[in-house]
């Protein structure tokens, strides 16, 4: 077909797709989902630093940047999968910048990062972006690490192999008491052990294992509900070689191309090769894989009679290991494929049918561009395609029969000439001198060479410290046409687009051993329950106040409390729906009064329950935090921790005080305290009622925003998944709340919020509570009724009021609610040194940067250039520029630049 006719296809596909968008139980494929890629400074931090990132999010049909979606939930989670730290980006067509701070307190770990939008939870978690981040301390300081320690390995041939270790909760959790749980998952099987202490008040463990086991994960929870995991690998020289057939099987009498991954221990690939033989060890052929384990060969005329081994030769002992081959079926079809400059053939073969017709799909991206019937002749039919006539990206070949059941399938990488965004860059000079000042030039082109206007990043880093880890790590063009369209794991992607002169060989490899059934648009979704969320929004219903299920049309008033303050009104549909559309607000939280009114005007007492958007559940791949630290990022920890070293020795000769704690004995004992102090203990920090009047703004929306805003130094104000305000000790044990000596229920919590803080007397936190865990049962019963223990410890936070009679006998205005509702993150500044203005200061402090320049968004002009400035560190060597780019069409484009600097 010529190109003509194949546009038409693809335009005619995609016209059908989106036609029946509309249409009534029509099944939705994922050709309507989004595409999420966040482009991250670097994959390794130290504590005291910051993850630096911007958002592209585009249409997955074209990757053209959404219009669709106006918000992007980007999440922090750790290995005990706890959402650390969860913020809102706002998109500009698709495009967003954010951050994380890592304060030198964090906790050093495996972290996950994810982003996803409304708009995407439609297709599950497959269009979600995550990314796994190692975060270090450096000078080791802040280590969990000795929670588990001293792991063994026993290897016994009479009984059978014991995992022993020693495990010290108390460094998870001083106020730790009697027993500890234990989860041991070998190979994806869990199991629960309770341990003891011992004499010695240490906890051991010597737990029997299966021979050959390969990874262990032990998790331990404390009395008080701490959680600590730890996955260890078991044999650090197992290699696990997998075949993958072309099309799915081998098949009596037909020939095959079988992909092949070797993994180690850690699940990476390692390089391999050897023989394929049968079972008289007679040479069938040879293989050999690239440097990520991967590779394919031919398998002529299988014989289903045969058994196929392939043998590897150790070079460390030169023994030979066999590995069997996937068992030959005796009927069967595969669909073959090869590639020679630029036109590509397409095999169909099978084994029982000999001269009926068959139907070849081709789709991309969830749409069918072909949709041919063609007749078999002697079981074999040949298709050719031309490369640059098929889209770029992965191409699914399938093979159909008459009643449109699939009998084989395979997938390809179609990389065609010339359909990528084409960036240049340049420097004012060809090198620099320390702190010199740099000016970049960049230009971006289309595939005629004519200038576009595109979205340009541009990240500055020291080649010595982070060029490697750049290298092969995710960028632009391996995501939009790569991972964006695998499930699973792809070890390295930037190495595919690494301008190697075995590229395609290396991305077929992988498409036949990744992308073998795991390819994101072969799942349908039905319907569409999720809506893209186009701009900040405060939604719910109201209610009669004399009813929690009678909902009631009403006029609602809403004030918000954030840069400006703005009034909004609507009236509710005859259910009491109602949904406001704010401006863009920045910051965390914003405060809010919601206040009804019947039609007529008159203010009336409705209860107002708001929609608060839950994160999707959270899975943590455990063997990310287990991969082996290589020489490149230890390159990187070296340099951070003579960084640290020098800053330190600096920071010491300056006049900076530490103040002394200062603490207020004063204390009226009144009968509500005396009952909470006999049940709880004595407090360890008090906030008088008139000191939170004091502070007080005038767009303060209740209690907790008031605690949050000015007395952090006494307690943590967070919001939950749910979207509802916690107050938590400093020692981020678990917290329960009483009002007055009451206990608060947890369906009430969303209530405390709101407490006009001029009703309130006192709020005290009491840590490490006397009697937690009764107060525990007695608000979560069914907890208590489960195996598990309960908490053992935790703190209460006790709020006294001037009515003295609990959560329900504080005053509240008529029709109101106070809250807060998340907003948009604030925007941060990438902080360098600038050398144009010099003080004293800053001449004598280092600048030992590794991150030289950072800047997330830069847009091309009319004639395609842009430009940016910068100076340098103290760091000699060379310095590389990436600079990472989409157009308005969703073309892609990545390059890299090298200077020096003396």
């Amino acid at each position: 077909m010529n190109k003509t006719l194949v546009s038409f296809f693809i335009l005619c596909s995609i016209l059908i797709c989106f036609k029946g968008f509309s249409q009534k139980g029509i099944t939705f494929n994922a050709s309507l989902a989004e595409k999420i890629y966040l482009q991250l400074d670097k994959d390794i931090y130290t504590t005291g630093s910051t993850i630096w990132f911007k958002s592209i999010v585009t249409k997955s049909i074209d990757n053209t940047p959404t219009n669709l979606s106006g918000i992007l939930n980007v999440e922090l989670i750790n290995t005990e999968e706890t959402l650390i730290e969860k913020i809102l980006i706002k998109l500009n067509q698709g495009i967003g910048e954010g951050h994380f701070d890592l304060p030198e307190t964090f906790q050093s770990g495996t972290y996950l990062i994810r982003a996803y939008a409304e708009w995407n939870k439609n297709f599950d978690t497959d269009f979600f972006f995550e990314k796994y981040v190692k975060v270090f301390s450096p000078l080791n300081k802040n280590n969990k690490e000795t929670a588990i320690s001293n792991v063994t390995l026993i290897k016994d041939p009479n009984e059978g192999d014991h995992l022993k270790a020693i495990i010290n909760p108390y460094v998870l959790d001083s106020l730790h008491k009697n027993k500890l749980q234990l989860y041991i998952t070998i190979d994806n099987k869990k199991d629960s052990v309770s341990i003891k202490k011992e004499k010695d008040d240490s906890y051991q463990i010597d737990y029997m294992i299966p021979k050959e086991s390969q990874m262990a994960t032990l998790e331990l929870i404390t009395s008080n509900q701490k959680k600590y995991a730890k996955t260890i690998v078991l044999d650090e020289h197992l290699m696990d070689l997998q075949f993958f057939p072309e099309s799915g099987e081998l098949v009596h009498g037909l020939s095959s191309k079988v992909g092949f991954k070797a993994l180690d221990a850690f699940g990476s690939g390692t390089k391999v090769e050897g023989d394929v033989v049968d079972e008289n060890n007679d040479l069938i052929t040879s293989f050999k894989s690239n440097s990520l384990g991967m590779g394919s060969f031919e398998l002529n005329d299988a014989d289903s009679t045969k058994t196929y081994y392939a043998r590897l030769i150790e070079e460390s002992n030169k023994t030979d290991i066999l590995y069997p081959l996937p068992k030959i079926a005796s009927l069967g079809n595969v669909i073959s494929i090869s590639e020679k400059d630029k036109n590509i053939t397409i095999i169909t073969s099978s084994n029982y049918f000999k001269n009926d017709s068959i139907y070849l799909n081709v789709s991309f991206r969830g749409v069918t561009i072909y949709d041919l019937k063609a007749q078999l002749k002697n079981g074999s039919l040949k298709f050719l395609f031309s490369s640059n006539d098929l889209p770029e990206g992965i191409i699914v070949f399938k093979m159909t029969d008459r009643t449109n059941q699939a009998i084989a399938e395979r997938i390809y990488f179609n990389k065609r000439l010339g359909n990528n965004l084409n960036i240049k860059i340049a420097a004012d000079k060809p090198s620099y001198t320390k702190r010199d000042l740099t000016n970049i030039s960049i230009e971006a082109t289309n595939n005629k060479g004519e200038p576009t206007n595109a979205n340009t990043s541009v990240l500055v880093i020291n080649k010595e410290q982070l060029g490697d880890i750049q290298n092969t790590r995710e960028n632009i063009l391996s995501y939009f046409l790569l991972t964006s369209e695998l499930m699973g794991h792809i070890e390295k992607p930037g190495y595919y687009f690494n301008n190697n002169s075995d590229m395609q060989s290396d991305l077929d490899a992988l498409m036949l051993t990744q992308g073998w059934r795991h390819y994101k648009y072969s799942k349908p979704f039905e319907g569409l329950p999720f809506k893209p969320e186009t701009s900040l929004t405060v939604s719910g219903h109201v209610t009669s106040a004399l009813s929690k299920n009678k909902r009631r049309p009403a006029e609602i008033t809403m004030m918000t409390f954030g840069e400006s303050k703005d009034v909004y009104a609507q009236t509710t549909d005859s259910l009491g729906n109602f949904k406001f559309n704010l401006f863009d607000e920045f910051g965390k939280d914003i405060g809010i009064v919601l206040q009804s009114a019947k039609k007529s005007g008159a203010v009336t007492n409705y209860n107002f329950f708001l929609d608060r958007k839950k994160s999707p559940d959270i899975v943590f791949n455990h063997k990310k935090s287990v991969e082996k630290l290589d020489s490149i990022a230890e390159i990187f920890l070296r340099k951070e921790d003579e960084r640290k070293l020098v800053y330190n020795d600096f920071s010491l000769n300056s006049d900076d005080i530490l103040l002394d704690e200062v603490i207020i004995e004063a204390y009226k004992l009144t009968p509500n305290r005396k009952k909470v102090m006999d049940r709880f203990g004595k407090p360890d920090r008090v906030i008088e009622g008139e000191d939170v009047a004091e502070k007080e703004k005038k767009w303060s929306f209740g209690l907790y925003s008031v605690l949050m805003f000015s007395f952090s130094d006494k307690l943590i104000i967070e919001r939950g998944p749910d979207g509802v305000l916690y107050a938590k000790g400093l020692n981020n044990e678990m917290t329960l709340v009483v009002i007055d000596g009451i206990p608060v229920r947890p369906y009430e919590y969303q209530l405390i919020e709101s407490i006009p803080p001029s009703e309130v007397s006192s709020v005290e936190v009491i840590e490490y509570a006397k009697n937690f865990t009764s107060l525990f049962c007695e608000l979560f019963p069914q907890a208590c009724s489960r195996p598990e223990p309960p908490p053992q410890s935790g703190n209460i936070v006790a709020i006294y009021t001037h009515a003295q009679q609990g959560l329900h006998g504080v005053k509240s205005p008529k029709g109101i609610l106070k809250t807060t509702v998340p907003v948009f993150s604030q925007q941060k500044e990438f902080y360098a040194p600038k050398y144009n203005n010099v003080q004293a200061d800053d001449l004598q402090k280092p600048d030992l940067r590794s991150v030289i320049h950072w800047q997330p968004i830069l847009k091309t002009d009319d004639f395609g250039t842009g430009k940016t400035a910068f100076f340098n560190a103290d760091i000699a060597g060379e310095m590389m520029v990436v600079v990472e780019a989409i157009s308005e069409d969703g073309a892609v484009g990545y390059q890299e630049y090298i200077y020096k600097v003396d």
